[in-house]
């Protein structure tokens, strides 16, 4: 038997030590706590119906303000930024309220209703990425062996833009086939698929049921843990074959009991947990005021 000289053995050495700290960096990465905050619907006009948004902009810096206190790993903003798509003035101070978020945090998002239309045109589509960036209208990506999705989910809901909705679909798909190992999958949406119950009718605020089938099939069978929606301007959670459908309240003008707030989502030993954040606790922003 060969007799290892020192080299070698030091070589060995170091190749064992290299190895197991990568083991253990893989094992800290694994563990570590990720944390996501979804904010839907500052919809920027809404409160005074396009005269002013004032309010929209006092209640959106608050919770900007929080948000870079939490530090989380990114943030998602499902959608409806303002209440007028084409107004530039809503706009403009949706994002540069925006642009406070830290520069270290990355920011996602998936469009509403208000910011595309109920039933998109090339030239509303054109106007869109022209203000928000080209292909800001879904996202897909793999973290700390989670995986994120965000879906434009107007193109679902609506009744003339299906062959939009197939490539997307195809899209998704593609991303979900490369998700299916991950330990948490996560999509995020504008439209809720539901409200309280799976078979419940379509309205304004749901899809169809057609496309509810259609989707929660393809969710199910990729081991799709949870879809974050906004919209509805109220909070609601609801499940189906063990997928929860999480809906999130405003940020700007609240429809239901909530105050305006946001979503602190986390994973943590590939458990995910949730909670809603009224934006006006431990504020400065009086309740009175909006």
């Amino acid at each position: 038997m060969t007799r290892l000289n020192s080299l070698q053995i030091n070589i060995c050495l170091l190749s064992i030590i290299f190895i197991m700290g990568l083991q253990s960096f893989s094992s800290v990465a694994q563990n570590k706590t990720i944390q996501i905050v979804q904010i839907t619907d500052p919809q920027f006009g809404f409160f005074d119906e396009n005269k002013s948004f004032v309010k929209e902009t006092m209640l959106y810096t608050e919770a900007i303000k929080q948000i870079n206190k939490l530090k989380p790993d990114f943030v998602v903003v499902t959608g409806d930024f303002v209440n007028n798509s084409k107004d530039v003035n809503q706009i403009e101070e949706f994002k540069r309220i925006t642009a406070g978020l830290d520069e270290d945090i990355p920011l996602y998002l998936s469009p509403g209703n208000h910011d595309l239309g109920q039933n998109p045109t090339k030239e509303d589509f054109e106007f869109y990425f022209s203000q928000y960036g080209k292909g800001n209208d879904r996202f897909a990506f793999e973290y700390n062996n989670s995986y994120f999705i965000g879906l434009n989910s107007v193109i679902i809901k609506s009744k003339t833009n299906k062959r939009d909705e197939k490539k997307q679909f195809r899209w998704l798909k593609r991303k979900l086939k490369h998700a299916k190992f991950s330990d948490v999958i996560i999509v995020f949406t504008h439209y809720p698929f539901f409200i309280k119950d799976f078979d419940e009718n379509e309205n304004y605020s749901n899809q169809s049921k057609k496309d509810r089938s259609k989707y929660f099939t393809l969710f199910k069978k990729y081991g799709v843990d949870a879809i974050f929606a906004g919209h509805l301007h109220n909070n609601a959670e609801s499940s189906y074959n063990d997928i929860d459908m999480i809906t999130t309240n405003a940020a700007g003008r609240p429809l239901g009991k909530a105050e305006p707030g946001y979503r602190l989502i986390e994973i943590k030993n590939s458990k995910l947990s949730t909670k809603y954040i009224n934006t006006l606790i431990n504020s400065t922003v009086l309740e009175t005021s909006y």
